[in-house]
């Protein structure tokens, strides 16, 4: 199989905006000008993407190029903003998280997939926070191959109960916190970009109204947050340069009584050279309950057509080999969470994936779990997406009061919304 070179952002960056960009794009150089009988794909991938790809070939007749996504998320989010204002149309499928696959569904820039044999074959087994995110968005703009989720992370011999309700995580993170021998209640993901998650779950937890920001729910939130650094003392300052390398390494360390990640830190912590917090002091549970719920919030990458694609009659023809059910399984057993339920019982995807098999279960965890709504099911989500991540900022860092960040939130939303 020919790979497509890398695209660099330097390269691709040429001209300041979309219509700059617009005027290099017949020209662009790294993507190969595939004729009919091939497609380029482009998306992050292991090596076994190469087997897959290899056996959507064989079954279809068509050749797959595939390409490399830059290693830097905002990078990521440039480039398929400006491909799909633009209509590049040398893409012909995608391989798309939340964020991309809601600015291109939201957007008009992707196709509905919803009469893809691939896909009724396994509506029926699809979860159902599959369903309300495509009733959501109006359409079903991508096959999920991955589907994850935030699980709460506790130590055991630190926390030695899950949490019930914010005030007993508040006094669970008092007792675990030991300041002077670095040891923190509570360690969220706060840095790197995952400050927008940490703050849309305490929204979500709190019932605001993620519309106007405006309501008593929103300040709660805020209020909730801002109290982990600066009132309780259970979240240290330096949460917001933490990321999913320093929490993983401060969790095996034995420096964190409870953390929220994603699926796969549980493997990460727990082989860990001399890591403290194994299979059996490692527990998951759902979140503390909120004023509303105690719902984890979802994500996943899947694969979408964009509209503009000029194969898009063979692009749905490799989709409806690679999003069958045995291909889903293939991928699943590569240790990458799926998103049909009867393979959270699967017992030979259990010995690939063990974090599905933990304690209460992850059909449990997941149960009533939520995409990253209002973002993923609206047609400003880059700009939603750095909102968001700006406020978790403020809050965490101190660099704004309950106050201001409140007030700046609806003015932020305001703003974004004279865009609609």
């Amino acid at each position: 199989m020919s790979n497509v070179k890398n695209i660099s952002r330097r390269t691709f960056l040429k001209g300041a905006g979309a219509v700059a960009a617009s005027s290099l794009l017949p020209n662009f150089p790294n993507i190969v000008r595939a004729d009919n009988h091939e497609i380029n794909i482009i998306g992050w991938g292991s090596d076994w993407f190469d087997e897959l790809f290899e056996g959507a070939t064989e079954a279809t007749g068509v050749k797959i190029n595939r390409e490399s996504l830059p290693a830097r998320w905002s990078d990521v989010m440039q480039k398929f903003t400006l491909w799909g204002q633009t209509g590049y149309s040398h893409i012909d499928i995608m391989m798309t998280d939340d964020l991309l696959a809601g600015m291109y569904g939201m957007n008009g820039w992707a196709i509905d997939l919803s009469d893809l044999k691939a896909y009724n074959d396994n509506v029926d087994d699809i979860t159902d926070s599959v369903k309300v995110l495509d009733g959501a968005m109006g359409g079903v703009y991508r096959l999920f191959y991955f589907m994850g989720a935030t699980p709460f992370f506790r130590n055991a011999d630190l926390v030695a109960d899950a949490p019930a309700t914010w005030d007993d995580f508040v006094s669970a993170g008092l007792g675990a916190t030991d300041q002077e021998a670095g040891v923190w209640g509570w360690r969220p993901l706060g840095g790197q970009g995952h400050a927008f998650n940490t703050m849309l779950m305490a929204l979500h937890h709190s019932g605001a109204d993620l519309e106007t920001l405006n309501d008593d729910a929103t300040r709660a939130a805020l209020q909730w947050m801002y109290d982990w650094v600066n009132e309780y003392e259970i979240t240290p300052p330096s949460t917001i340069n933490e990321g999913w390398n320093e929490v993983i390494g401060l969790m095996a360390g034995g420096k964190a009584g409870m953390c929220w990640g994603y699926e796969g830190m549980y493997n990460s912590v727990t082989t860990t050279v001399d890591t403290v917090v194994t299979e059996d002091n490692f527990k998951l549970s759902r979140f503390p309950m909120g004023p509303a719920n105690d719902n984890l919030l979802l994500h996943g990458w899947g694969y979408s057509i964009p509209s503009a694609s000029t194969k898009i009659e063979q692009a749905r023809d490799v989709l409806e080999y690679l999003g069958h059910r045995d291909q889903l399984r293939f991928v699943a057993l590569q240790n990458v969470v799926p998103g049909l339920k009867s393979f959270f019982t699967d017992e030979e995807i259990l010995a690939k994936i063990p974090v599905l098999g933990v304690e209460p279960g992850w059909e449990e965890l997941t149960r009533g779990a939520q995409f990253r709504y209002p973002i993923v099911n609206n047609r400003q989500v880059s700009q939603l997406w750095s909102m968001f991540d700006q406020l978790g900022e403020f809050i965490l860092s101190g660099e704004r009061d309950v106050d201001d960040a409140f007030q700046w939130a609806q003015d932020e939303l305001t703003i974004i919304k004279f865009a609609y």
